[in-house]
């Protein structure tokens, strides 16, 4: 048996390449105490099991070394690599919070945006339309009602406030065409508002009617208008009230001083234009004014042109009037209480000015009769 100290198996050397030389001198001495330098290598050799078996003998050999590198750990260059390796695996959270902020931004962003959308969508007026051969009847937020004839057009401010949950001062619509109103008492002025004049009431019944080209012939300008269509009329935009029950005041839309009121029923006053004075009161048959409540058709002393305007909004038809009939500005009156059909209108109509009517391909014509008729 030699009396030289056998060599380290190669796993054990690179095992303790760590240790003190001291260290791998004592694991030498150990190593040949066990006998492994005459251990004969097989193919089955575990090098694992054979450094187990020896740390088990000798615990001391597992035990960390005296700098507090643990036993069986990588070089400090290692660990020294891999620190820059575990700053940038902090960097995520910073963007994750980066992130998160970004997100709650956005959030409120779109938020805002949703609200003044919301408030913009909010503030736009309601509209409600009767169409041509139609009517409607609109409950407002006040309680009132406002019944449209056919051809008009009612707008106000959402539940009649200024802002969400903030009333308005006064209670206003504005109307183009025509309506009866039923107004509920209220401690704020309810006021309508036409192309041409400002009504104002506090509880009352009373019909407004505010068409172009609408005037008593003793207002309004003699013209050779040939069609019935309001674009080719002319544009008067005057309004009339005629009052049922309670009091309403009549004024010029922008001259407000020039005002007129009407506390008797049946009484009437029309304002010809925005600058125009209204007309003193007036009596006045009802029954011409509500007549369409009741699916009727009236025209009390109003030019042709404007009956056959009225006609084509009620029956939603287009009439027309020829080159050969004359004196269309001329003043018509006609009641019928109950429903009647556009026919008859007209039959009675031509009867009473010399006139005929031929159908068309949109609705109906009216010409002169011949001569000797």
């Amino acid at each position: 048996m030699s009396t030289d100290s056998p060599s380290l198996p190669d796993f054990l050397e690179e095992r303790l390449q760590e240790e003190s030389p001291e260290g791998r001198s004592s694991l030498g001495a150990v190593w040949g105490l066990l006998g492994g330098a005459d251990a004969p290598a097989t193919e089955e050799a575990d090098p694992d099991a054979a450094w187990d078996a020896l740390t088990e003998a000798h615990p001391e050999l597992d035990a960390p070394p005296a700098n507090g590198t643990p036993a069986g750990t990588a070089p400090q260059t290692e660990q020294t690599e891999a620190a820059p390796k575990s700053r940038r695996r902090q960097r995520p959270a910073r963007r994750s919070r980066r992130a998160h902020s970004w997100r709650v931004a956005m959030g409120l962003a779109v938020a805002t945006l949703v609200l003044a959308g919301g408030l913009w969508l909010w503030r736009q007026p309601v509209t409600i339309t009767a169409p041509p051969g139609q009517q409607r009847t609109a409950a407002l937020p006040d309680g009132s009602t406002a019944h449209l004839n056919s051809g008009t057009t009612l707008t106000y401010r959402r539940g009649f406030q200024s802002w969400p949950f903030v009333a308005a001062a006064r209670r206003a619509v504005e109307l183009g065409g025509e309506a009866f109103f039923e107004v509920e008492d209220g401690d704020r002025p309810f006021r309508i508002e036409t192309a041409s004049a400002e009504v104002a009431v506090t509880g009352t019944r009373f019909n407004v009617r505010a068409r172009s080209g609408n005037a008593r012939p003793e207002h309004a300008d003699r013209d050779d208008a040939r069609s019935a269509a309001p674009r080719s009329a002319a544009p008067t935009a005057a309004t009339e009230v005629t009052l049922i029950e309670g009091r309403v005041e009549v004024a010029a839309r922008t001259r407000p001083e020039r005002r007129v009121v009407l506390s008797e029923p049946g009484t009437r006053s029309q304002v010809a234009g925005p600058d125009a004075a209204p007309t003193p009161p007036e009596r006045a048959a009802p029954k011409y004014a509500l007549a369409w409540r009741n699916g009727g058709f009236a025209a009390q002393a109003r030019p042709l042109t404007s009956v056959l305007q009225d006609l084509e909004r009620r029956f939603d038809a287009t009439l027309r009037l020829h080159d050969s009939v004359e004196e269309a500005r001329a003043p018509v009156s006609l009641y019928y209480p109950e429903a009647p059909d556009l026919e008859t209108i007209l039959h009675d109509l031509c009867t009473a000015r010399n006139l005929n009517y031929r159908p068309t391909s949109r609705g109906f014509e009216l010409f002169a009769a011949p001569a000797g008729r």
